[in-house]
């Protein structure tokens, strides 16, 4: 099996079960709306229901609306993700965990649109009176796996491994030369 598969095996579950077991243990433990100071000044739990996008967006839509669309978002994003992980070459690495830590983000909280019809949230971040929204593992996760997508492409010393395309070295050794030094 190529190694790959194994980012998206290993990481996928664990991931998800990390965020899910999380967010049963705030529904479980505290109520709407409540606050527990962690680090004052800079880190609080804050269970918030999330019937909207990241950060809150389009949650005023009504629900009939909302739900269905959030739920196929979620989805067709699950399959986009699916595909260009397919896409990607064997031998490239940070672009597998990146596209995983977004995969197993998005599962979360379609799981959570599923089980409850809303995202729970309860990680909150502040600075004295400035506030980033609340979010969850599964946001973190997401995010993280933007930020090595990013540099991946970004930085990336062969753009043919992201590209689907074999490497100029591929393609010599298949023709019986030799790549240059």
């Amino acid at each position: 099996m190529q190694r790959k598969y194994w980012f998206l095996i290993l990481l996928t579950p664990f991931l998800v079960a990390a965020d899910q077991g999380s967010k049963t243990v705030v529904e479980n433990t505290l109520s709407y709306a409540s606050k527990v100071t962690l680090l004052p000044g800079f880190f609080n739990l804050v269970y918030v229901r999330n019937p909207g996008m990241a950060f809150g967006l389009l949650n005023n839509l009504p629900e009939k609306f909302r739900l269905p669309l959030f739920l196929v978002v979620s989805v067709l994003a699950v399959i986009i993700i699916g595909h260009l992980f397919l896409q990607t070459q064997a031998r490239a690495v940070l672009l597998p965990i990146a596209l995983s830590l977004i995969f197993a983000g998005a599962v979360g909280n379609l799981i959570d649109r599923f089980r409850w019809g809303y995202v729970v949230d309860f990680l909150q971040l502040h600075y004295r009176h400035y506030y980033w929204p609340t979010f969850n593992v599964a946001d973190t996760v997401i995010s993280l796996g933007i930020a090595l997508l990013i540099y991946d492409t970004l930085f990336s010393q062969d753009q043919s491994k992201t590209a689907g395309a074999p490497a100029p070295e591929a393609e010599t050794e298949a023709l019986g030369e030799k790549p240059e030094p």
